[in-house]
């Protein structure tokens, strides 16, 4: 709006006292034309020229200004970002760090569990021969019994060795 105004302003005069034809005399007012243009020009620099500069300081401050804030901006974003960066390579860091720890602790946990199975299965083992053991002797105490106890019913005691040896075969089989 201000722009048309000074520019309207500017090409009035010029508009106003151009005239469509040359003078009778063969002579033209473009000296004075010009004269009055320029104390027109004068005049309006004169009052128009403080409020034009003030106008165009004001605002290259406020351009300025804002590029300072948009400056600060960026450089505090780019703080952020690089923070935020140091952040996730540290969190990185630390994911690797649990997971190693925890690698090494399922492998501890898991050489500790096969040792103690190990161990259990050899307890089990000596157990299960122990019983074993204690039964084959029950066996064989059962078994002596019980031939002892044929011998001292019956006629076994005048049996001669080959048919106490075969009876004790046939009771230990």
């Amino acid at each position: 709006m201000r722009k048309t105004l000074i520019v309207a302003a500017l090409f009035l005069p010029a508009v106003a006292f151009a005239s469509g034809h040359e003078a009778a005399g063969g002579e033209t007012d473009f000296i004075p034309r010009l004269v009055n243009f320029l104390i027109f020009a004068a005049i309006l620099y004169y009052f128009v020229a403080d409020l034009i500069k003030n106008f165009f300081t004001g605002r290259s401050k406020e351009i300025s200004s804002k590029l300072e804030e948009v400056q600060n901006r960026l450089k505090a974003t780019k703080r952020a970002k690089e923070d935020a960066e140091a952040a996730y390579k540290a969190a990185l860091a630390t994911a690797e760090e649990i997971i190693e720890s925890a690698k090494k602790e399922s492998q501890l946990l898991a050489k500790k569990m096969d040792e103690q199975l190990n161990t259990e299965l050899e307890n089990l083992e000596k157990m299960q021969e122990e019983k074993m053991a204690v039964e084959k002797r029950q066996m064989v105490r059962k078994t002596v019994a019980e031939v002892l106890s044929e011998l001292y019913k019956g006629d076994a005691i005048s049996m001669d060795e080959k048919k106490f040896v075969n009876l004790i075969t046939k009771k230990v089989a």
